[in-house]
């Protein structure tokens, strides 16, 4: 019972330090994305339309370049670390339009995330278009079976994010050679503590997008290589949200102008 007791006390110090106070875990605009009084300056723009309201979404630009499975961040400036994160966009008109602005040329995967109706459009390539994709559907099943073990719920893992969040979801898994991309979305149904001690009365939510690589022992499984958030907050609902891949919110070219989109559809 001493020994459990201890655990209990150390799991409740963990959610106080992966806490950052109450109600939004992450300040928008603070931490997950872009500073654009920080970041290099450029010229490109990207206006995105859509078809109905949507004034509590949240509109998220995903460029591919400098993603973290693919650039190191050795030697880089603080204005170029700033400019590698995900871009959130200013909305207008009820949230009908989504403009970013100061983008360097780039292509574009978009996100829309809305708590209020618990909606996830998303159009986020998991992997690089350089990248071998597989094709056997036998190796590929059997690569996925042994990603969504190795990212599942384990007792093996007490710290860190795999750790405190314990429910997860995989959403889709792109398999390349050896590699792949996983889009996911985690949730703390348990106790978490804000930076005060006191306890949250909301559901923690993280959408991420994490890269592994197969281990040389096969029985070591996936490792992960890094990974990415594109949404964290504390929000009353206690289910994940519903996940609607869209073709027409992946791979935007955005170039030193601005560039504006046909109105979108969300379904």
């Amino acid at each position: 019972m001493k020994i459990r007791r201890l655990f209990l006390f150390a799991a409740l110090i963990l959610c106080a330090t992966l806490l950052q106070g109450g109600g939004s875990v992450v300040p928008v605009g603070t931490y997950l994305y872009a500073d654009l009084e920080k970041v290099s300056p450029a010229t490109g723009a990207l206006v995105l339309n859509f078809d109905a309201a949507g004034p509590s979404r949240l509109v998220v630009a995903y460029g591919r370049k400098h993603r973290k499975d693919r650039k190191t961040r050795d030697g880089t400036t603080e204005a170029e670390r700033e400019s590698f994160k995900p871009r959130l966009a200013v909305l207008s008109d009820q949230g009908r339009v989504a403009r970013f602005d100061k983008l360097p040329p780039d292509y574009y995967d978009i996100a829309v995330i809305d708590a209020t109706t618990m909606t996830l459009h998303e159009g986020i390539a998991l992997y690089s278009s350089t990248e071998e994709e597989l094709t056997d559907n036998s190796m590929i099943e059997q690569f996925q079976g042994e990603i969504r073990k190795s990212l599942g719920l384990r007792d093996d893992r007490i710290g860190g994010w795999e750790g405190f969040f314990d429910t997860k979801q995989i959403e889709r898994i792109q398999v390349a050679s050896g590699r792949a991309g996983v889009l996911m979305q985690q949730m703390r149904l348990g106790t978490a503590l804000a930076e005060s001690g006191a306890v949250l009365k909301g559901c923690i939510h993280s959408i991420d997008v994490v890269w592994v690589e197969r281990a040389i022992d096969a029985t070591a499984g996936w490792q992960v290589i890094n990974r990415q958030q594109l949404y964290r907050d504390e929000i009353p609902a206690r289910t994940f949200f519903k996940h609607i891949q869209m073709p027409e919110l992946s791979g935007i070219r955005v170039g030193t102008r601005e560039k504006k989109m046909p109105v979108i559809k969300l379904p």
